[in-house]
């Protein structure tokens, strides 16, 4: 096992103040529309040569707030994340590499809407590191692009002159500070 990953272990749980989960979509094929979640959760757990990543936003935070139409349509409505029904976004993984050369890939578990399918998500991480405090803190930054469909968000308008209004390949993004228990 790689001398990073030996110095790595316990639990760590997520700093929310030093942290985000955003997503990001291709809108009407000429810019991106991007938002994220205020109300995140995660855990890493480093157990011998076992590393599990827990993570979970609340539908409801997501950062789009005008015009309280489209927030409606987007945070309750059928075609999207339908909050009330289904609240939490959650991702469980299946297996975590971290390697010496700082990178990352975590494949795991997605669940939206009721819906849990496989994802991998590729980026890095940072050395354990001691905060000013006495704190041990970890940092993971992770990417993924999945199709929305997988998840039954098939909301979809053609544009006159041809092309989707809204990109089916969303980036998921999560930039994670945790802080040993």
């Amino acid at each position: 096992m790689a001398a990073t990953i030996q110095r790595l272990d316990g639990v760590y749980t997520l700093d929310p103040n030093h942290s985000t989960f955003q997503f990001a979509v291709r809108h009407l094929t000429i810019a991106t529309f991007r938002a994220s979640f205020a109300d995140i959760d995660a855990r890493l757990t480093v157990e011998g040569d076992t590393i599990a990543l827990e993570g979970r936003a609340l539908a409801e935070s997501v950062s789009i707030v005008e015009p309280p139409e489209f927030r409606e349509h987007v945070v309750r409505g059928a075609d999207f994340f339908e909050a009330d029904a289904h609240p939490a976004i959650t991702f469980r993984s299946t297996s975590v590499e971290l390697a010496d050369d700082g990178s990352a890939i975590v494949a795991g578990e997605l669940t939206v809407r009721g819906v849990t399918q496989p994802v991998t998500a590729y980026g890095k991480h940072e050395q354990p590191t001691e905060d000013p405090y006495g704190n041990t803190r970890v940092g993971l930054e992770l990417r993924a692009i999945v199709d929305r469909r997988n998840w039954e968000m098939n909301w979809q308008a053609p544009l006159p002159d041809g092309g989707d209004a809204l990109g089916w390949d969303v980036e998921l993004s999560a930039q994670l500070e945790l802080i040993r228990a």
